[in-house]
């Protein structure tokens, strides 16, 4: 190969690089996380039921009516929700007058003493499958011990001025570690208590 003819060679292999450089596409730009919104809890959709072995024989079930607080999550809801929700003691209903006033005694939730049950989210882990178990701060009788809930995105939907966003939580306490022992050494009330809270908020533009 004569001097010639490698310049031509050398000369074609350089003009095939400047080109591919040139139509090679430009590495985009890293995707931005969603943007985090704050929703405010709807009370009157929002809701939490507990649930409790009753003298070693029926499952007892209750609910809270009055949810408050907000939670945290993107505009899509793929982000786990951060939570500070409040629930007040004197809004316990068993369907019994009767009950709900024992309940709201020194026995039970001391409803005089303490107003209100407290979750406040500090963590999260993916799921197989879907939602996060979330780890928080539940406070109850005045006493903070660290729980962790299954949570699930149970649908998120609105329009530019108005958004919702819906979540259920499952949590399974022991009432005994909170102080609230009553009935437990003797078999008339459990002491695993499942609680299903209903959680639904709004974003306003």
């Amino acid at each position: 190969m004569t001097p010639s003819t490698r310049l031509g060679l050398l000369a074609a292999v350089m003009a095939c690089s400047v080109l591919f450089v040139a139509a090679a596409p430009k590495a985009s730009a890293p995707i931005q996380d969603a943007e985090a919104l704050e929703f405010t809890l709807d009370p009157v959709h929002c809701m939490a039921n507990f649930r409790i072995h009753h003298a070693g024989a029926g499952m007892f079930w209750g609910r809270f009516n009055e949810v408050t607080g907000t939670m945290t999550t993107s505009e899509d809801g793929s982000v786990a929700p951060t939570m500070n929700v409040a629930v007040a003691v004197e809004s316990v209903d068993t369907g019994t007058e009767k009950l709900d006033r024992t309940l709201m005694g020194p026995n039970f939730f001391d409803a005089k003493e303490f107003e209100a049950i407290t979750f406040t989210s500090t963590g999260s882990k993916p799921l197989e499958g879907g939602g996060w178990t979330i780890t928080g701060d539940l406070t109850l009788l005045g006493v903070t011990r660290e729980v962790s809930a299954k949570v699930e995105l149970t649908g998120i939907k609105g329009n530019p001025v108005i958004k919702k966003a819906g979540f259920e939580a499952i949590f399974s306490i022991k009432r005994s570690d909170f102080g609230m022992d009553w009935g437990v050494k003797n078999g008339a009330l459990g002491d695993e208590v499942r609680l299903i809270v209903g959680l639904e908020g709004d974003w306003t533009a």
